[in-house]
């Protein structure tokens, strides 16, 4: 039976894994893992251990706690420090001019006070 907090945390690591561009092999093998065994933790079939969890956040270029902290948020829910890290690999590939109106549309929303809906 799959646990619903081994759940989030596969849910957590396969959006991370995904957010890069990776495959579960490639992520495994930056890893140094089976990539069998991150299918699993990817589905909540397996709860990875402390040394697995150091690896695969490494590999992903994140805190061990970001990966771990999916376990107790809401679905959908997001740290500051993983909006962060997903907002800069977001914007890597932006041009100058996506930059800029982005930046102005930040300010825009900060000006003016302006309150969006929540995205669920």
């Amino acid at each position: 039976m799959i646990n619903e907090k081994q759940r989030r945390l596969g849910a957590r690591l396969r959006a991370l894994r995904q957010l890069r561009g990776m495959t579960q092999e490639q992520l495994a093998e930056h890893a140094d893992l089976h990539p069998t065994y991150v299918a699993k933790i990817e589905a909540g079939m397996r709860l990875p251990s402390l040394e697995a969890l150091e690896r695969l956040a490494a590999a992903l270029g994140v805190s061990v706690a970001s990966i771990v902290r999916a376990m107790d948020e809401e679905e959908g829910a997001i740290s500051e420090e993983d909006f962060i890290v997903e907002v800069k690999e977001l914007l890597k590939d932006c041009s100058e001019g996506q930059r800029d109106f982005l930046w102005s549309f930040i300010q825009l929303l900060k000006r003016y006070e302006i309150s969006l809906p929540p995205t669920k």
